[in-house]
């Protein structure tokens, strides 16, 4: 069922709470992802990136914090968790199943020993959102651009993750970097761990208050 995206009124008027807000109000754009899979094409969280081959991958060169105890994992054996968590979820875990979450997390065994080396190197930097202008009309993007790709880094930083923005002409990008990483890894965190998401997103008529 195709159901369109609708945004719920607001409980209370803030601008009339607090007028002092008033001037802050901006017309703010709901996204709506999915879980899909979603194409260099789409507008999507977590999905692939329309990337030029000749531009390089960002790598994150920061500290990063260590917590001295989970190791970092691929993104392609966290998503084969998730899946296997999902596929199972109801019954008990398949001997096969059972094997391949303990390779992607071996038991550990106590007391915890501190034995996890620091995240020395360049962390590859994984997508977090890929927005078309065509999908969020108020995206106002600079003069000759319609494309916004957002990527972070997925490891503990001592204040927040390393983030950043590219703004592209989707037409200008004809040959696509299909294997952008190389061997990644996360953090075990799952707050950097995005699900590949197709998007649809709505605008509200009327403005937000952005605080």
């Amino acid at each position: 069922m195709n159901v369109t995206p609708v945004t719920p009124p607001r409980p209370i008027d803030a601008a009339a709470v607090f007028p002092q807000l008033a001037p802050l109000a901006r017309t703010a754009t709901r996204l709506h992802p999915r879980p899909g899979a979603p194409t260099w094409h789409g507008s999507s969280i977590g999905g692939p990136l329309l990337w030029p081959a000749e531009e390089p991958w960002p790598h994150c060169e920061e500290p990063h914090v260590v917590d001295g105890i989970n190791q970092a994992q691929s993104p392609a054996d966290l998503r084969l968790e998730r899946r296997i968590f999902a596929a199972s979820h109801g019954r008990d875990l398949t001997p096969e199943e059972r094997e391949t979450l303990e390779r992607i997390r071996p038991p550990r065994t106590y007391p915890v020993r501190l034995a996890v080396q620091a995240y020395d190197g360049p962390k590859a930097m994984l997508p977090v959102a890929q927005l078309y202008s065509r999908d969020v009309p108020d995206l106002s993007p600079p003069e000759g651009k319609d494309l916004l790709q957002v990527l972070w880094c997925p490891f503990d930083h001592p204040i927040m993750p390393r983030t950043l923005l590219f703004w592209r002409s989707a037409a200008a990008v004809t040959d696509i970097l299909d294997t952008p990483l190389n061997r990644p890894q996360c953090s075990s965190t799952a707050i950097y761990r995005n699900r590949a998401c197709s998007n649809r997103s709505r605008s509200p008529s009327t403005p937000t208050i952005w605080s």
